[in-house]
């Protein structure tokens, strides 16, 4: 990600102020309600709300996004939610690297990166683990409320299953919600 990109995301944050209620996007408490609390790692965690739903839920969870700004957001609501097992990181994606196999969870919303962030998911989750992941389909494109600025930040049909050959599709949709039009993948890793 470029220092532009570094730029654009601390200011857009810096216009916002500390979240008040912690929302989890519908898609991830459907995915984890049935498994049992475990290390999660978020990739492009934004403002935090999953991040910290998880915690609350028992997870211990690494969030990573490029803006601090944002990042100081998160902090301050799961702060004020009594919510102390987040790690915040602050990296930008081009250049972070995880553990190797220690996530039993990785989650991403909205945000792709086809060529680095399919490898680094897999090796980043545990044998077993689930992969939890939905971002703009192409169909966003055609919204009357779309703020995307490119088609490639958008899955073409049945795009995203095809980035993580190595994992086992558990559930996968393609949908218009009432605010996005999104690809949504819950993959596991096989147990080596």
């Amino acid at each position: 990600m470029s220092v532009t990109d570094l730029e654009r995301w601390n200011t857009k944050y810096a216009a916002k102020s500390v979240p008040t209620v912690v929302s989890p996007d519908e898609w991830l408490v459907k995915q984890v309600a049935e498994r049992t609390a475990g290390e999660a790692l978020e990739l492009a965690c934004g403002l935090g709300h999953n991040a910290i739903w998880l915690a609350q839920q028992g997870w211990r969870v690494d969030a990573v996004d490029v803006s601090p700004v944002g990042l100081g957001l998160a902090e301050q609501l799961a702060n004020r939610v009594e919510c102390q097992t987040v790690s915040w990181i602050a990296a930008d994606l081009d250049e972070f690297t995880p553990q190797i196999e220690t996530y039993d969870l990785v989650l991403v919303f909205r945000f792709l990166d086809r060529l680095r962030l399919p490898g680094l998911i897999v090796r980043a989750l545990h044998p077993g683990g689930l992969l939890v992941y939905e971002t703009f389909s192409r169909a966003q494109m055609a919204r009357d409320d779309n703020h995307l600025r490119s088609a490639d930040f958008t899955l073409a049909p049945g795009e995203l299953p095809l980035l993580f050959p190595e994992l086992t599709i558990v559930d996968y949709d393609e949908i218009d919600l009432p605010d996005r039009s999104v690809a949504r993948l819950a993959a596991r890793k096989g147990d080596g």
